[in-house]
């Protein structure tokens, strides 16, 4: 959603069709165009033959129906108060400001017209309305394609669309309707617990000297492409009552768009595809969409997050793991297929992972049902993330490197400008959540490459202390009162640990960890221990499995735990756990 205080520039030109425009409302008028029939891409490459293809669907135990229940006004009210006043109006001009201020006025009157929705099946029409603004996402600014389209809804239709999604996740996690392997916007879920599953289970091949492949799959424009006739069927097969799908029926129906940028507004145009980008439910609906794939695979491994998919498989032999991960391949592309997605043929890659093992300089190719050869390559941007072939993270660590060091750069040619309290603000806004996203992953790197992130961190505190460069980097800790980079990743790592104790982490990271039973009768045996799986290597000894057992118990050595106690007290008990002593000589 757009914020008030900034607005989406338009590019200066646009390209349409062989020639370029710079006429703004031209432009608008044709991004408009461009967003509304995005999700048409599958029907216009796809032979008619495959357009027909039946979606893949599970087969399962017969589920109780859902029905919509009562909203109650106080939750309403809870909505209200929490928007946010900077953000934009959608077209129906209801500031959330006003909204905010007037909550306990209108909420009760709102709860009501919420309710009658339900009772109706009916969806106010300006609620249906989206104002949507072009981001540009990198690369040609002169193409349409490089845009991605961000939907502005009104204000009462996102509070709306909270409560009926609170309604439908929480039936479908009851009811363990998800895949297992569907990370994508579920709570306990992320980017980093899904990354974590699928580098434990490449370590662990690994650590058994088998190969291990993957492809990682790219889909044209997949949020706007859902076919709601397919969705709605998705729905009322997974127990949706008549009345619910009579509802999803006409929140999808009679949807329009306009694109406003800059002051301008384009005419309305229909949309007969896709979820909105920006909307509250539309997330949750693509999973819903795409969750059948993940039968599709056969014997090879898959993880979806949203629409980034990973297939990937591993063996003794080459041969046998890519002839077993082209099967896979050619199931799930018949499965999107089905579900009318089109595959990305020239943004869908493959990686192989090796450490050791003789391999060939190019493995043979994986190829899509197009006959196109997928690209293999020694490094991926995986959810955030860059994997390398040999998991050294050398590529991931020294993109960190260069985008902290260029933010540091900015800040120390502007430091005349910041007082010492914005100088801490700003580090930590702008410099720690880079170092801290994915840490726990990446963690498993060299000390060589990890002490990269180190003199970056101390660049980053010298800003804010006006710390010579002579200064001791056990002193600049002192002076900021900031752990170590090491001490930050490890306070994370065992919270992620005590969090998969508390089982408040995803099952697929739940079942890698396994409590001991105690042995004896001693004190010792009282103390809460994890059952340490076998290792053939010290690389074996970096994965999730082994690696959360092993750290656990060595912090159990001082922490002593007896028995489970909060989140809340764990950290607290942590934080006096692992101070930074200076050790240096």
């Amino acid at each position: 959603m757009e914020n008030k205080n900034t607005s989406s520039q338009l590019p200066t030109a646009l390209r349409i069709g062989n020639s370029v425009t710079t006429d703004k409302p031209t432009i608008i008028e044709n991004f408009n165009k461009h967003f509304s029939t995005a999700g048409h891409a599958f029907h216009l490459t796809t032979p008619t033959a495959f357009n027909s293809t039946a979606p893949p669907t599970a087969t399962r135990p017969s589920l109780p129906h859902f029905s919509f229940s009562q909203i109650h006004s106080a939750d309403v009210l809870k909505e209200l108060q929490n928007l946010d006043p900077y953000k934009s109006a959608g077209l129906d001009n209801l500031d959330p400001f006003f909204l905010k201020l007037s909550a306990e006025i209108i909420a009760t009157p709102i709860t009501s017209l919420f309710n009658l929705s339900f009772v109706s099946s009916e969806i106010p029409t300006d609620w249906k309305a989206a104002a949507v603004i072009p981001l540009f996402k990198g690369g040609d600014t002169l193409d349409p394609n490089c845009y991605r389209p961000i939907s502005i809804l009104p204000c009462l239709s996102k509070v709306f669309e909270s409560q009926v999604n609170k309604q439908i996740t929480d039936y479908f996690e009851s009811h363990r309707t998800l895949s297992a392997m569907q990370s994508g916007f579920r709570a306990g879920h992320g980017c980093t617990s899904a990354t974590l599953k699928v580098l434990n289970d490449i370590v662990t091949a690994i650590d058994k000297k088998h190969y291990c492949a993957a492809v990682f799959i790219d889909l044209a424009k997949a949020f706007d492409s859902v076919n709601h006739h397919i969705l709605i069927g998705r729905l009322s097969s997974l127990g949706f009552s008549n009345d619910c799908v009579a509802w999803f029926t006409n929140y999808f129906s009679d949807r329009v768009q306009c694109v406003k940028s800059e002051g301008l507004l384009s005419g309305p145009l229909a949309v007969s595809m896709g979820v909105p980008q920006g909307s509250i439910l539309g997330p949750t609906l693509f999973s819903v969409y795409i969750n059948d794939v993940a039968l599709a695979a056969g014997e090879s491994l898959i993880h979806l997050y949203a629409d980034d998919t990973i297939l990937y498989t591993s063996g003794p032999s080459l041969d046998t793991v890519l002839t077993t991960l082209q099967t896979s391949f050619n199931a799930i592309q018949l499965s999107f297929r089905g579900l009318q997605l089109l595959l990305n043929t020239s943004k869908t890659k493959c990686m192989l992972f090796n450490r050791s093992l003789p391999a060939p300089a190019r493995p043979s190719s994986i190829t899509s049902l197009d006959g196109s050869n997928l690209e293999f390559l020694d490094n991926y941007k995986y959810l955030g993330v860059w994997l390398d072939c040999k998991l050294s993270f050398q590529t991931h660590i020294n993109h960190l490197q260069s985008k902290v060091k260029s933010r540091i750069g900015f800040l120390f040619r502007n430091k005349a400008s910041f007082t010492h309290a914005a100088k801490h603000t700003l580090v930590k806004l702008t410099i720690l959540p880079i170092l801290d996203f994915g840490d726990v992953i990446y963690k498993i790197a060299s000390n060589t490459l990890l002490n990269k992130l180190d003199a970056v961190y101390h660049s980053a505190i010298r800003f804010v202390t006006k710390a010579p460069y002579t200064t001791h980097h056990c002193d600049l800790y002192a002076l900021v009162g900031w752990p170590s980079l090491h001490n930050r990743r490890q306070t994370h790592w065992l919270q992620v640990i005590y969090k998969t104790l508390l089982g408040k982490v995803p099952p697929y990271l739940r079942s890698l960890v396994t409590i001991a039973a105690p042995t004896c009768s001693t004190r010792s045996s009282r103390y809460i221990s994890l059952v340490t799986p076998k290792a053939n290597s010290s690389f074996g000894r970096l994965s999730f499995q082994f690696s959360a057992a092993n750290d656990w118990n060595e912090l159990q050595k001082s922490l002593k735990l007896e028995t489970l106690i909060s989140l809340t007290s764990f950290k607290h008990q942590l934080s006096e756990q692992l101070t930074d002593l200076c050790t240096c000589t």
